[in-house]
């Protein structure tokens, strides 16, 4: 199952996962962001290079000390996401790590020791424009809810309520046209009442979100086709969202199965950071992004891939102080 298909919580991970944070068992990431692609599992190191730091009333988060000098230093939007998240590679995959703090998924709302595909990415985002983890805390909120966070309020469908709803705040802004040019195509998805039941009786359905909040309507994704990407790669902002689209299936929640953050490499070259739940790998990487392309086209061999949707990350700094008023 892609990280960003709709799918229900296992049951108790949410408070196996509260265990493991209040047993100190918090990864420490290196003083040093690491070199390569596939950073190692060894790469995390002592908690002397880590900075545990209260982001919320009782809520503290260990740190890297990079991640928290790029968020002072680093230009605010992609360049700070790449900057702050280079100290994120190598952090262990984890399905669904973030919830409400408490309720029907109580996983916490922020943390930096354990990621899938898609909290990568809005946590990227949040930290674009913040300037502590109290502001990125708050950052993410807003990113992942459509007001006072609950199960019933987070964005769950990435095309019809993650990507509006993101757009409308500014928290991203569409770049696959621009980047793409003539290269680009609308990808749409119908949401019914029947095309639900289809996702309910194949189990793929949020479990306890009622039926009406379910979104129903048309919505409509640009993106560029596998085979244009490489030519138009260049163009693709620093720091900017990629999300991987594929064949639109009745049976599925969404056509969005991962995400990823398209960073430059040394050589001017587009890598892509993602967090991957790939077999023997299970954790935040940074590769090529003609590998990460590869990997895509083999992840569902019945499931087709049909595009990368790019999103840049602007300075939002406004709203994140507006937030924090």
């Amino acid at each position: 199952m892609g990280c960003l298909e709709l799918a229900s919580k296992r049951s108790g991970r949410g408070r196996a996962s509260r265990e493991r944070l209040a047993h100190g068992c918090v990864p420490e990431l290196l003083n040093r962001p690491p070199r390569l692609a596939y950073a190692p599992r060894g790469v995390y190191a002592t908690s002397a290079l880590a900075v545990l730091l209260l982001v919320a009333p009782g809520d503290r988060v260990a740190a890297p000390r990079g991640l928290l000098d790029a968020l002072a230093t680093a230009p605010a939007g992609g360049a700070r996401a790449a900057a702050a998240t280079r100290w994120l590679v190598g952090a262990p995959y984890l399905r669904d790590p973030l919830g409400e703090g408490s309720g029907p998924d109580p996983d916490p709302r922020f943390r930096l020791d354990a990621f899938d595909c898609q909290t990568f990415v809005e946590t990227a985002i949040a930290l674009g424009s913040s300037r502590t983890l109290a502001e990125a805390a708050r950052a993410l909120d807003d990113i992942r809810y459509e007001g006072a966070p609950s199960l019933a309020a987070r964005h769950h469908e990435m095309q019809a309520q993650w990507i509006p709803a993101n757009l409308a705040r500014r928290w991203i802004v569409e770049a696959t046209r621009e980047v793409a040019g003539e290269r680009a195509v609308p990808l749409s998805r119908t949401f019914t009442s029947a095309n639900w039941a289809e996702v309910h009786r194949a189990g793929r359905a949020v479990s306890g979100l009622p039926r009406h909040l379910e979104p129903l309507g048309k919505f409509e994704t640009w993106a560029v086709l596998p085979g244009d990407l490489g030519a138009v790669a260049p163009r693709i902002p620093e720091g900017a969202l990629m999300l991987v689209l594929r064949e639109d299936r009745v049976e599925r929640p969404t056509r969005v199965s991962h995400a990823g953050l398209v960073v430059t490499g040394p050589e001017g070259e587009r890598r892509v950071r993602h967090a991957t739940s790939t077999r023997g790998v299970e954790r935040v990487i940074e590769e090529p992004l003609s590998h990460f392309v590869a990997r895509e086209a083999r992840a569902y061999s019945t499931w087709p891939l049909s595009g990368f949707a790019i999103y840049a990350i602007p300075d939002s700094s406004p709203r994140v102080e507006a937030l924090s008023r």
